[in-house]
C-alpha cells in the first residue's frame, strides 16, 4: 500500500494518561479516518463504539501479528491470535479450565498476593512506588499461580518475562531466545503435570487432553497466550490516578466499600492506557460507518475511544462510580477474542484498591499527578511509576 505523506500521524500527542479532547469530539465527529501510524503504514483510525465491535468481531477483519505486514494463515500450532476454526478451538479448550467458578477459587490466592505485596510497601520508605511495589509484580505472580509455576522455579520465570516485554516492544535477539526457553520449560511443564496434576490450569489442560484435539505444542502455545495477556494489569495504577483526579469519587468509595466492584467497572471503562490498540487488516472490500475499505488495508479500533462514545455511556467523559450498566465497556475486547483472562484482572484491580485504601487510610500522591511519568515504549503503556505516600 503507498502511504500518503499527507496523512496526519498518529497518536496526535503523546500518551500522557487521558486521550486528547480532540479524539473524544472524533468518536462523534469522525469516529472512522484515515492515519498514518508510528511505522509508517497507513491505517483506517476507528473510534465510534459500534464500529469498534464491528472490527473486533466481525470475521472480515482479521488480527494481524505484531510485526507482521500481512494477515496470518491458519497454518502450524494453532494458537489465540488466530482467526476462524483454529482458533475457536483452542479458546473453547481454554475456556474449560477458565471458567468463572475456576477462577473465582483463585480469589483468596489472589487476595494473599496482594496483601504481601502491601505488607511490603508498608514496611519499607516513604514515598513508595506503587508500580515497582504493587501493579507490577502483582500479574506475574498471579499467572505463575494459575499456570502452575512453581515457587523455585519463578526466578527464572521472571528473567524470561523480562524477554517477553522486549519482544512486544523491540523483537531483539534476547527476546526470541528467552521466547524459545520458556517454550521448553512449559512443554517440561506439561509432562510433569501429566505425571503428577494440580489445580492449576495447565493440569487442567492436559487432564483434559483425551477430550479435545490439541496437541502439547500447541497447549504451550496456549500457555504463552495466557502468560503475554496477563503479565500487565495496568487498569489499577491508572484506577487510582483517576480516584486522586476525582476526591468526590474517592471519598465515596471510602465512605462505601462495597461499591468496590462497580468501582472497578468504572475505572476500566474511563481509563486508558495507550493511544494504540491491536493493527487488525481488513480481509475483503467492505464498507465501515459510511467509509469504503479495501481488501489488504489496515485498521485500528480504539477500545477505549469506544468506551467515551455517547451513543452508548451517556456523559461518557464523567468518571462516576456510580454509573448505571447502558452497555458493556470494550476495555478487554469484543467478540471470539474477548480476554480469556478478564474475570482474573478485574479481581486484582478490585483486591489491589480495596487492599490499599483500607489499608492506607491516608494515601496519597507524593508527586503532582500530572508529573507521574508514561512508559511509551509498548502499546500497552502504562505508568512508569507511582509515588505514594499514606
Amino acid at each position: 500500500m503507498t502511504v500518503d505523506s499527507a496523512l496526519r500521524r498518529y497518536p496526535f500527542e503523546p500518551f500522557t494518561g487521558d486521550l486528547p479532547a480532540e479524539l473524544l469530539e472524533m468518536v462523534v465527529t469522525d469516529p472512522v479516518s484515515r492515519v498514518r501510524l508510528p511505522d509508517g503504514r497507513a491505517a483506517w483510525l476507528v473510534l465510534g463504539y459500534a464500529d469498534c465491535c464491528t472490527v473486533l468481531a466481525d470475521p472480515r477483519f482479521s488480527r494481524l501479528p505484531i510485526g507482521a505486514t500481512s494477515a496470518p494463515d491458519d497454518v502450524g500450532p494453532r494458537e489465540l491470535n488466530m482467526d476462524g476454526p483454529a482458533h475457536a478451538t483452542v479458546r473453547r479448550v481454554a475456556s474449560r479450565a477458565f471458567t468463572a467458578r475456576r477462577i473465582e477459587t483463585f480469589r483468596p490466592r489472589v487476595r494473599g498476593l496482594v496483601d504481601g505485596l502491601v505488607d511490603a510497601v508498608l514496611a519499607g520508605p516513604r514515598p513508595a512506588d506503587l508500580v515497582a511495589g504493587l501493579v507490577a509484580p502483582l500479574p506475574v505472580l498471579v499467572v505463575c499461580d494459575v499456570l502452575g509455576v512453581p515457587a523455585a522455579d519463578r526466578p527464572r520465570f521472571y528473567a524470561w518475562i523480562e524477554g517477553l516485554n522486549s519482544i512486544t516492544a523491540y523483537g531483539s535477539a534476547d527476546a526470541v531466545t528467552a521466547q524459545a526457553e520458556l517454550r521448553a520449560y512449559l512443554a517440561d511443564q506439561l509432562a510433569g503435570k501429566r505425571l503428577d496434576p494440580g489445580d492449576d490450569l495447565l493440569s487442567a489442560w492436559v487432564r483434559g487432553q483425551d477430550a479435545h484435539e490439541l496437541v502439547d505444542p500447541e497447549l504451550v502455545e496456549l500457555a504463552m497466550g495466557v502468560l503475554l495477556g496477563g503479565l500487565e494489569i495496568n487498569a489499577t495504577s491508572a484506577g487510582l490516578r483517576a480516584l486522586f483526579q476525582h476526591p468526590e469519587q474517592l471519598a465515596k468509595l471510602r465512605g462505601a466499600p462495597e461499591k468496590l466492584a462497580a468501582a472497578t467497572e468504572e475505572i476500566l471503562r474511563y481509563t486508558s492506557v495507550s493511544s494504540m490498540f491491536r493493527v487488525q487488516v481488513v480481509r475483503e472490500d467492505l464498507v465501515l460507518g459510511g467509509v469504503a475499505m479495501r481488501a489488504g488495508e489496515c485498521v485500528m479500533a480504539v477500545p477505549w475511544a469506544g468506551n467515551r462514545d455517547p451513543r452508548f455511556f451517556p456523559e461518557p467523559n464523567v468518571f462516576d462510580i456510580d454509573r448505571p450498566v447502558t452497555a458493556p465497556h470494550l476495555t478487554f475486547g469484543f467478540g471470539p477474542h474477548f480476554c480469556l483472562g478478564a474475570a482474573l484482572g478485574r479481581m486484582q484491580v478490585e483486591l489491589s484498591l480495596g487492599a490499599l485504601l483500607e489499608r492506607m487510610p491516608g494515601l496519597a500522591p507524593a508527586v503532582p499527578i500530572e508529573e507521574v511519568p508514561w512508559r511509551h515504549d509498548r502499546m500497552n503503556g502504562g505508568i512508569a511509576s507511582f509515588p505514594v505516600t499514606w
